[in-house]
């Protein structure tokens, strides 16, 4: 019988942030065994594992405070800053799942599993699904203002259905559980699915938004 073979890689948990694999963005780490488990990982493979806690306020989280399902990420850049904080330029690279925590007084360790390689068939389902979900994301942009008409340019270049889904994510300001949500959905014609509805959604708030503030200018106007 084969045995699963997990593999042993420190851990940084996040404060109210997550990160999808694809993106590269920078994160401050001031915690001193999250210091510790950036310099551990600068001595090896330079990847780490990254997690978001349940609770951004908890200062010393345990496993219970920590999602299961996280992003492996590549340390590109580390900067020393003032006060013994780091300022870490991460990309992420692919999914994995906590299979257990290890024990270790100087930095968090996890033993995890790794899902590197997305398996999709893409048929003519899955290309309609993407061109909508493009679509929807260019309406947003539109709707929204608050996202560089340039991303669209990048987004509407993906040509993998599962990397889609998490850049487009990743551009929207949801909140932590629904991030999650997109994170823990392997099946790539699901999370795709799902980012369809987040958007749908959200487009919906902005169109009441729109109403609402159109409404307050015209009684203002009266008044």
């Amino acid at each position: 019988m084969q045995t699963e073979v997990y593999r042993e890689i420190p851990i940084l948990p996040l404060r109210g942030l997550l990160v999808f694999p694809y993106t590269v963005i920078h994160l401050d780490v001031g915690r001193k065994k999250s210091i510790n488990a950036i310099e551990e990982s600068m001595l090896g493979s330079k990847e780490i594992f990254l997690a978001t806690q349940k609770e951004a306020q908890t200062d010393e989280p345990s496993e219970e405070d920590i999602y299961d399902v996280g992003t492996v990420a590549e340390i590109r850049q580390v900067l020393k800053m003032p006060g013994g904080t780091m300022r870490v330029l991460v990309e992420g690279l692919y999914r994995a799942r906590i299979k257990a925590f290890l024990p270790d007084d100087e930095f968090m360790k996890v033993s995890i599993e790794e899902f590197k390689n997305e398996a999709v068939i893409k048929n003519a389902q899955t290309e309609a699904l993407m061109r909508t979900v493009v679509h929807q994301f260019e309406q947003f942009v539109r709707m929204s203002k608050k996202i560089p008409p340039e991303t669209v340019v990048s987004v509407v270049a993906i040509e993998e259905p599962g990397r889609l889904a998490d850049v487009i994510a990743s551009h929207l300001n949801l909140r932590i559980p629904e991030k999650q949500a997109v994170l823990e959905q392997m099946e790539v014609g699901k999370r795709l699915n799902y980012v369809c509805e987040i958007l749908a959604k959200e487009m919906e708030v902005l169109e009441l938004e729109r109403k609402i503030n159109l409404r307050v200018r015209k009684q203002m106007e009266k008044t």
